[in-house]
């Protein structure tokens, strides 16, 4: 025999064979491909819902050159609609409706505190304000609620406005908030506290204009689908798109906080400026300073990326004289998506706003009441 011949028949021998048993096996994996395919199809998975629509929701007022525009919320009713009710929270169509006063903040119109009332004054962004919750169920109404349950007449003062940093709660605080003779001041404190204004003025026209702050934030963009066309027609490609998508959400997103907060910032330097300014301003007047920490509801776990921030934010807060509560141990182990107001909006819900009112209610009832108040 050849050296040739040898070589082929060597070479016909080092080919795999496609024996029944791998056609079998191949057929058994596109069955269940197919099978997982039609699975989805019935089941609606992927889902990719749509962002939430929304009515006017800030009121501007007119502001010096070369100064950042000053807003409220939009007096009036601020309505939000969203695609789909998966909480069965939401009011007919979807909506969730939110009443500002004639000043712009949350709720009916503030009154003149009774002599033997208690009052809160509560700040912050849109954490706050309650964003995609009935009023009722922010956390400044459910700590109103537990101290009246106590036997104290309280009431509170929200005032909340989406968007907002440190800075701008501080100088709400001072335009409004003191005017309301609070007995106690809460901020609710977000990652979020130490971005730059949420409104510039626009250089040419002289018209508040919204930054782009949302383009790497998830909370903003995580109604992003695939494209609608070749193989993502098929649900199964849709769906290793978006863990793909959501994994890269969820890298920017912890990029983005994670340098928002850096301890060499500007925007950290000022936020704790503006957080030890405050507590100093309400010890001046003998006035208790509450700041609610809420963490990024992600990964609530012991692998939660920013408890350093939650961690600094403590040490400024009760080194300046205030109280601190941080969020995260009462809701860690729990299930981020049972904690948001919707898919699109990383809002917490009416569960959070309820552990968070009966703890703020419970720090008052340590450090703030007084034989006078309670009744």
């Amino acid at each position: 025999m050849s050296k040739k011949a040898r070589h082929s028949g060597g070479e016909e021998k080092m080919r795999p064979r496609l024996t029944p048993k791998v056609f079998l096996g191949l057929g058994v994996f596109l069955v269940a491909l197919a099978i997982a395919e039609i699975a989805f199809r019935l089941l609606g998975w992927p889902r990719f819902p749509g962002p939430k629509t929304e009515s006017v929701r800030f009121a501007f007022t007119k502001t010096e050159e070369g100064s950042e525009p000053f807003y409220v919320n939009h007096p009036g009713r601020i309505t939000f609609r969203y695609d789909g009710n998966p909480r069965g929270y939401f009011d007919e169509n979807n909506e969730v409706h939110h009443d500002v006063n004639p000043l712009g903040f949350r709720g009916p119109a503030f009154t003149r505190k009774p002599e033997d009332a208690f009052r809160l004054v509560c700040l912050g962004d849109s954490f706050t304000f309650g964003e995609g919750v009935r009023n009722e169920h922010t956390y400044a109404e459910i700590a109103t609620r537990s101290l009246r349950e106590e036997g104290c007449q309280t009431d509170a003062c929200n005032l909340g406005v989406g968007g907002y940093n440190t800075t701008q709660s501080l100088g709400v605080l001072e335009r409004f908030g003191f005017d309301l003779k609070p007995d106690v001041v809460v901020l609710g404190y977000t990652l979020n506290d130490a971005e730059p204004p949420l409104f510039q003025i626009h250089s040419t026209s002289g018209q508040p204009v919204r930054r782009d702050r949302e383009i790497s934030i998830e909370a903003e963009v995580g109604f992003q689908k695939p494209p609608g066309s070749g193989i993502y027609r098929l649900r199964l490609a849709q769906a290793l798109w978006n863990a793909r998508h959501q994994r890269k959400l969820t890298r920017q997103t912890i990029d983005y906080y994670l340098s928002v907060n850096d301890t060499a910032g500007q925007g950290w330097i000022e936020s704790e400026r503006s957080l030890r300014e405050m507590i100093s301003l309400c010890r001046e007047r003998d006035v208790p300073c509450i700041v609610v920490m809420f963490p990024l509801l992600f990964e609530l776990s012991k692998d939660y990326p920013f408890r350093d921030i939650h961690r600094r934010v403590g040490e400024v807060v009760t080194g300046s004289g205030g109280h601190f509560i941080d969020l995260l141990p009462a809701l860690t182990g729990r299930p981020p998506a049972e904690l948001i107001v919707h898919p699109t909006d990383q809002h917490p819900n009416e569960k959070v706003h309820e552990i968070s009112g009966k703890l703020v209610a419970a720090e008052i009832q340590r450090h703030a009441l007084t034989g006078k108040k309670a009744h």
